[in-house]
């Protein structure tokens, strides 16, 4: 254990509970907001994301175009298609997907080797992270976040970013493993999700509320009634609702509108 006080990102509270520990890789939960981080924090991070590392993606492209397709539908319920950023958009396939349904999209991502394929497929997006891609503020009205706020060193100072180039009323749809579903509660060590190497925090809704409070946004659901009507609304609205009482999937799924 580090004779230094461990700081939670989200409360600011000393954290001395480990959770779990897996591979050599301890993971600590704080007793105070939830929030549940790899310490120490693992190094070089952006190194295992080679080339190989995209291999089941591009396997699996129609897949993850199908799957993008959904998931803007339950964000089209509520915010109509703008300007768009997907961060950690890996081969681009959910900028694509945006682009085919009106958005105008782009994208940024840390591996050179999935932002250039991205490119070569016509794609606007930059190699890099988002507090180094050079947007303007207010630059999009909608930010996407799949798989990626697990990876990151600072929470709190990436959901201040993303404020930054939401423009006012922008929406965020973040993904990212739920650390309160039954899944983790049984599995516990060989949860899927675990991997303390490269995941760096885990959330649960609690906490993933929390970080959204603080860092300026309000917490909403994709609506069951009343929200942007369009070819296939009714289906998206359906599954929403049904998303709201049947947690089969241990991925949390989470909007945030910009105050």
């Amino acid at each position: 254990m580090s004779l230094n006080p461990i700081i939670c990102n989200l409360c600011g509270n000393a954290v001395t509970s480990v959770l779990v520990s897996k591979n050599g890789h301890d993971v600590y939960q704080c007793g105070s907001c939830g929030l549940a981080f790899t310490y120490p924090q693992p190094q070089s991070i952006a190194d295992q994301y080679d080339s190989s590392y995209f291999d089941l993606y591009r396997r699996r492209r129609q897949f993850r175009l199908k799957r993008a397709d959904a998931r803007l539908r339950l964000i089209e319920l509520i915010k109509e298609p703008g300007r768009l950023l997907d961060i950690g958009c890996s081969l681009g396939y959910f900028v694509e997907a945006a682009n085919t349904r009106g958005w105008q999209a782009s994208g940024v991502e840390i591996s050179p080797f999935a932002s250039q394929e991205a490119r070569e497929l016509g794609l606007d997006v930059r190699t890099g992270v988002l507090d180094g891609a050079g947007y303007d503020d207010g630059a999009f009205d909608c930010v996407t976040m799949w798989d990626v706020l697990e990876h990151v060193p600072d929470p709190t100072k990436h959901m201040l970013e993303v404020g930054r180039v939401l423009s006012p009323g922008g929406l965020v749809a973040i993904g990212t493993p739920n650390l309160g579903h039954v899944r983790f509660k049984i599995k516990r060590e060989q949860w899927r999700h675990l991997k303390p190497a490269e995941h760096i925090f885990y959330f649960n809704k609690s906490s993933i509320s929390k970080l959204l409070d603080k860092t300026g946004f309000d917490f909403v659901y994709a609506p069951v009634l009343g929200g942007r009507s369009f070819f296939g609304s009714s289906g998206a609205a359906i599954k929403s609702g049904v998303a709201r009482l049947i947690q089969l999937n241990d991925v949390l799924t989470v909007y945030g509108v910009k105050r």
